[in-house]
């Protein structure tokens, strides 16, 4: 590939190894597992699978929505947990529901660009841990009542200027507005959802996700 810009010859970026964690319900077995811990157990994992020296890797990025301050920027703080050297940089991003193919496309640029060689990335979220907070506690009230705020529900009303947009409640209601924008049909909708499951259990049957 050339820049159309500059003529410099891009890099060809490669998905190495890709791995995941069991995906569990909300509230169910997995629940006392932090983020954190997930993307340290991918982190491990992959090192441990590849035999890659965690020196080699060039900059570690994970994608999380609901992040938390328990373990903030977790793309450093898992980098450190997952005992990579100190020298191995990272950083998290957040692009809702785009968030793990935003770090794909981040990790190929700077491969393609010759800025990285090795670049980790994970996707993670626990949602079984996402806490609750205030805004009314810094300071104190002389009087009444305090509110916590659940960051879930709440992560997804304020995902935008309530003045600007007004309330959406989350991915639900978005879904039911791009249907109607884009005329998608309950049908339409529903035969490409069965299409989507029909290839994955083929591809299981294949053996195409054994490794």
């Amino acid at each position: 590939m050339k820049s159309g810009c500059s003529g410099m010859t891009l890099r060809r970026a490669t998905v190495v190894s890709p791995i995941r964690t069991p995906v569990g319900t909300f509230g169910g077995i997995l629940r006392p597992v932090t983020a954190d811990q997930l993307a340290v157990a991918i982190i491990r994992a992959l090192l441990d699978r590849t035999g890659l020296p965690g020196a080699a890797v060039d900059e570690v990025i994970v994608a999380q929505s609901y992040s938390s301050s328990e373990a903030p920027c977790l793309g450093r703080y898992a980098a450190l947990a997952a005992d990579l050297p100190i020298e191995v940089p990272g950083y998290s991003l957040d692009r809702r529901c785009g968030s793990g193919l935003q770090a794909v496309i981040d990790a190929s640029m700077m491969v393609q660009t010759g800025a990285a060689d090795v670049v980790l990335v994970v996707g993670v979220e626990s949602m079984s841990n996402i806490e609750y907070y205030s805004t009314d506690m810094r300071w104190g009230s002389r009087a009444g009542s305090m509110t916590l705020h659940d960051r879930l529900q709440r992560g997804r009303e304020r995902s935008q200027p309530e003045e600007r947009f007004g309330y959406i409640s989350g991915m639900p209601q978005t879904a039911e507005n791009l249907a109607a924008e884009y005329r998608i049909s309950r049908e339409a909708a529903d035969e490409f959802s069965l299409r989507s499951h029909q290839r994955a259990a083929a591809a299981w049957e294949a053996g195409r996700f054994t490794r």
